[in-house]
C-alpha cells in the first residue's frame, strides 16, 4: 500500500532527511506544495533501478556527422 503525504516547501526544507528516510523506508510519496499549489513529488526509487540509469540509453543513438563543426567560419583572434 503506497502511503501519499502533503506538506508544504518549508516544512520540507526544516525536515528534508527524515522526509527522504521515511519515503526510501516506507515507500510513500510526497507532494510538496508551494503556495497551497502542488510542486513537485518525492517518491521512492524502484528496487535495482540505481544501477540502470547510467548507460541505460547506450545503443540507442547514432551520431551522423562532426559535432564539434558548424559548417561556419570563424576567427578566435579576432
Amino acid at each position: 500500500m503506497v502511503i501519499f503525504m502533503e506538506i508544504s516547501v518549508t516544512e520540507f526544507k526544516a525536515k528534508c532527511v527524515g522526509i527522504i528516510g521515511r519515503v526510501q523506508r516506507e515507500r510513500c510519496r510526497v507532494t510538496i506544495r508551494r503556495h497551497g499549489q502542488p510542486a513537485a513529488e518525492l517518491v521512492p526509487v524502484e528496487r535495482g533501478a540505481g544501477a540502470a540509469v547510467f548507460g541505460r540509453a547506450a545503443g540507442t543513438v547514432r551520431v551522423t556527422g562532426d559535432l564539434q563543426s558548424t559548417g561556419e567560419a570563424w576567427d578566435a583572434a579576432g
